[in-house]
């Protein structure tokens, strides 16, 4: 029985030790590194706001999808080229920006949609309904 309060006593010890090492709660003062960090950017697979966005204008980029591929898959356009879709499928199909930042509306058979962009930069992007159709948008400035 004399084993009981020695592991009692180690554990109030121990629990003494700790509470030593924790410095207080709320007596520092914050450090200069917490209140003078810059704000965070965005994550890269945050949607990229405002860079891109559907149009019901002519295309002036046209992209053909067919056999459930973007043809080209590669597309490079300039900033406000109107990149226009045509699908010649049977099913339907969007073109989707991979952060979901971007989309046409579905795109039915004999259909079209639009996308244009505001910003330069690489755009990968998909199939909404189909994501193995996939392609990349490379916008110049």
């Amino acid at each position: 029985m004399i084993r009981h309060p020695f592991i009692a006593g180690l554990g109030i010890a121990a629990a003494f030790a700790v509470a030593a090492c924790s410095g207080g709660a709320g007596s520092a003062a914050p450090s200069s590194a917490a209140t003078d960090a810059p704000a965070s950017q965005p994550a890269a697979s945050e949607p990229a706001a405002g860079v891109c966005s559907a149009s019901t204008d002519a295309g002036t980029i046209a992209v053909t999808i067919e056999g459930f591929a973007f043809k080209p898959a590669a597309v490079t356009a300039k900033v406000g080229d109107i990149i226009g879709f045509t699908n010649k499928d049977s099913a339907p199909h969007t073109a989707t920006l991979d952060d979901n930042g971007c989309t046409t509306d579905d795109i039915a058979k004999d259909g079209a949609g639009a996308l244009v962009f505001s910003a330069p930069g690489s755009y990968p992007f998909h199939c909404r309904i189909h994501p193995d159709m996939k392609g990349t948008f490379e916008i110049s400035g």
